[in-house]
């Protein structure tokens, strides 16, 4: 039976080595880095050519050939369906996206890419947060995983390979980054009982997580409504010239629990899909809304995002998911 590699997981795995901690309950797994996704506009995904003096972008995994993509498996319209900021397509069914880790470019700047990241989703708030910061000073604790949506039937080969993006610019890669992964392990590994309770063990560092993220948003935003699954928490802005309206919202959807998987086995990882495999996964999808037209707070206060007076109300302005994930090693 074929192996399920997970979009969540790409990053290299010699051995677990989480950075020091204390109090927090999580700890970063180091070993991961922090991994941005990269999806560049339709038509300038890999070039055809090569120009004198272009740069290109290093794959990390040397376990899988250069001219593949590390990830192959992801249907395109499942990862539209679970709310993921990518572009649109409507014949999604007909297409994967491809997914492959590359060594940090030195012609960008880690801190910019990332801690921007880092601010809108209020980390520097979050107990612990502040190692995130200080990690991704370093160049080496930072990949790109760029992304290509491509037909799924298309093979990959010598002649016909996933080849590395050009090194865009600084602002041209910042403005196209549609989800990033942060990797997180529990502040004291278990090693005790059975194979299934050190595996659900290693999540409690993403449940940690969730919980100290979550008391930072009842903290400072608004809790604009809660379902079963999800609460939405909202950050409004006033219009500049009417300050009694609002022209802006942010809205961060955040589970209610994050997923432990019990059928970790079912979900290796493509470093080592015998012996890595995802433990627990939390997804925080935040949008930026515009207004139509400035509207007052107790207007918005009543309205559910997703729903048809929402969305007539607001335009998208930008959005980001941000995956926080653990893994479950037996190296």
């Amino acid at each position: 039976m074929k192996k399920i590699f997970l979009f969540a997981v790409a990053a290299i795995v010699l051995f677990q080595h989480p950075a020091y901690a204390t109090d927090t309950g999580w700890n970063i797994d180091e070993t991961f880095g922090f991994q941005i996704v990269y999806v560049p506009p339709e038509g300038h995904e890999i070039p055809l050519t090569s120009v004198s003096g272009d740069q290109f972008m290093e794959p990390l995994l040397k376990n899988i050939p250069a001219y593949r993509p590390d990830i192959d498996n992801i249907a395109y319209k499942n990862i539209l369906g679970m709310g993921f900021p990518l572009p649109a397509r409507s014949d999604a069914s007909l297409f994967k996206l491809y997914l492959k880790l590359y060594a940090w470019p030195s012609q960008l700047d880690p801190v910019r890419s990332s801690h921007k990241i880092f601010d809108v989703f209020l980390l520097h708030g979050v107990k612990g947060g502040e190692r995130l910061y200080e990690s991704s000073r370093n160049p080496a604790n930072v990949y790109v995983k760029y992304a290509l949506i491509d037909r799924a039937d298309r093979v990959f080969s010598d002649k016909q390979p996933f080849r590395a993006p050009r090194v865009p610019k600084q602002w041209e890669f910042d403005s196209y980054l549609p989800f990033s992964s942060i990797y997180v392990a529990p502040e004291n590994t278990s090693r005790e009982g059975t194979e299934a309770d050190q595996a659900r063990a290693s999540a409690r560092g993403v449940v940690a997580f969730h919980a100290a993220l979550s008391d930072v948003y009842e903290r400072a935003l608004y809790l604009l409504a809660v379902t079963d699954e999800k609460k939405y928490y909202a950050d409004f802005f006033r219009c500049p010239d009417c300050t009694d309206k609002i022209c802006a919202v942010r809205i961060y959807e955040v589970p209610t629990k994050p997923l432990m998987f019990d059928n970790y086995r079912d979900l290796p990882m493509p470093q080592d899909a015998d012996k890595v495999f995802l433990s627990g996964l939390l997804l925080v999808k935040l949008t930026e809304y515009v207004a139509g037209s400035p509207m007052p707070m107790r207007q918005i206060e009543k309205m559910r995002p997703g729903t048809k007076e929402f969305n007539s109300s607001f335009r998208t302005a930008w959005s980001h998911m941000l995956e926080v994930a653990s893994v479950f090693s037996l190296r």
